[in-house]
């Protein structure tokens, strides 16, 4: 008599785990109205769970359940919640999935005595701390997963979908888990298998498209910063460009003074001055491509305050036979590596040498500079000594791939050496 009264408590108690549960997997928000209406759904739903079995018998009861109890849930959540199908379907068997925590420790504690009652009360009393773990740390993941784009939602419900059609088949509806079949054991794990390959070509093919729009801000921040140094410099270079106009006759009537007077050399040391004046107005074009002139320009920038000198021979065409945003973001890395390693090295060796041009349609690029000491290349990579480096160089290297490129890291003679080729 105990033992039955455990097990309806135990089944009314996994019933409102599994609706709690789904509702959190499919973002119902947590308050007292909803907490009310789950509460009230869960009753009825096992008013007619309890009748079914004085009518139809536990077998039977337990062959209904998608109908009686999955079903109404569904349309709860469509109809009412006003919630998507296939997240919803999805949420209600991910739901039902976890109901499988508490029936596994319920297994283990009837393996170790032998008392059912037991095993429900083991199960009973996990019921509420599984479920508050869940709410806790699963269901805002789930919940999100559950609204991105189908695809995306197909695969995340491959495992519980599988796991309810597998469980019902060979469980409820037929009892061939117990029958000793291989090919029943070697089932969940072969869908699992497929499962996980499955998502992890559309996890990577999603990290693509989160390290593009990643190199695509990169390239949007750098610009940003170039276009208000070019702004200032444009400001500055108006300036100077009107004091020298300003001042023209006046330099004009000095050299005249000074070659009248015979002196020479004075008029030849003042017009020098002039030309510099005049060379500080130009704005430094390294370039016709206006990304890749618009990178070096501001790494250019950061080099000048770090006091490194760039060193140029850039020679590449308005377009590029490759991405843009790209190329760019292979040599962003390249030279926030070089500015790097130089920066740890004396004034008088601070050099960077940026060479670039386009030769038999292939885009030639290296970057070549001084270090403190040769870093050990593994597998055609240098190893960064420091935690939170490298990061640059395999984005380098994968870049380079996807653009169906070849990188070389060199290190040779107290010289490291970037060379690229797409």
């Amino acid at each position: 008599m105990i033992e039955t009264f455990l097990a309806v408590l135990n089944f009314a108690m996994l019933l409102f785990f599994g609706i709690y549960v789904s509702a959190g997997f499919i973002g119902i928000e947590r308050n007292r109205k909803n907490a009310l209406i789950l509460c009230c759904f869960g009753l009825v739903c096992f008013g007619f769970q309890t009748a079914s079995v004085f009518v139809l018998g536990m077998e039977t009861t337990e062959m209904l359940y998608p109908v009686i109890t999955h079903l109404p849930l569904l349309g709860l959540f469509t109809v009412y919640y006003k919630e998507k199908l296939l997240p919803a379907i999805l949420a209600i068997m991910a739901g039902y999935l976890c109901c499988q925590i508490t029936k596994w420790f319920g297994v283990i504690a009837l393996e170790l005595s032998g008392q059912m009652w037991l095993s429900y009360i083991v199960r009973m009393l996990l019921t509420f701390p599984i479920a508050y773990f869940i709410d806790k740390y699963a269901s805002s993941s789930v919940m999100l997963i559950l609204s991105k784009k189908k695809r995306s939602i197909l695969i995340f419900g491959i495992i519980p979908f599988s796991y309810y059609v597998f469980d019902y088949a060979v469980t409820v509806y037929t009892k061939l888990l117990y029958s000793g079949s291989q090919v029943i054991f070697e089932f969940l794990p072969f869908v699992l298998c497929i499962a996980y390959l499955v998502f992890s070509v559309i996890y990577f093919k999603e990290y693509e498209q989160k390290c593009e729009a990643e190199r695509y801000t990169q390239v949007m921040e750098i610009q940003k910063s170039h276009s208000l140094k070019e702004i200032e410099s444009i400001r500055r270079s108006e300036y100077e460009i009107a004091l020298v106009r300003h001042d023209m006759r006046h330099f004009l009537n000095n050299i005249l003074s000074y070659v009248e007077n015979g002196n020479n050399e004075r008029a030849a040391i003042y017009i020098k001055d002039i030309i510099n004046t005049a060379d500080r107005t130009v704005i430094k074009k390294f370039c016709r491509n206006e990304l890749v002139n618009m990178v070096i320009s501001s790494y250019e920038h950061k080099m000048s305050d770090n006091e490194i000198v760039l060193l140029t021979n850039v020679e590449i065409p308005e377009t590029l036979p490759c991405s843009e945003v790209e190329f760019t973001s292979i040599l962003a890395n390249g030279l926030e590596n070089a500015i790097n390693a130089v920066s740890l090295l004396d004034i008088d060796r601070r050099e960077i040498t940026l060479d670039m041009r386009v030769k038999d349609d292939k885009l030639l690029l290296s970057i070549k500079n001084p270090c403190s000491c040769e870093p050990e290349i593994i597998n055609g990579l240098p190893v960064a000594k420091e935690n939170g480096h490298g990061f640059g160089v395999q984005s380098i290297k994968y870049v380079t791939s996807k653009l169906k490129g070849n990188c070389q890291f060199t290190a040779k003679d107290g010289i490291f050496a970037l060379r690229v080729v797409l």
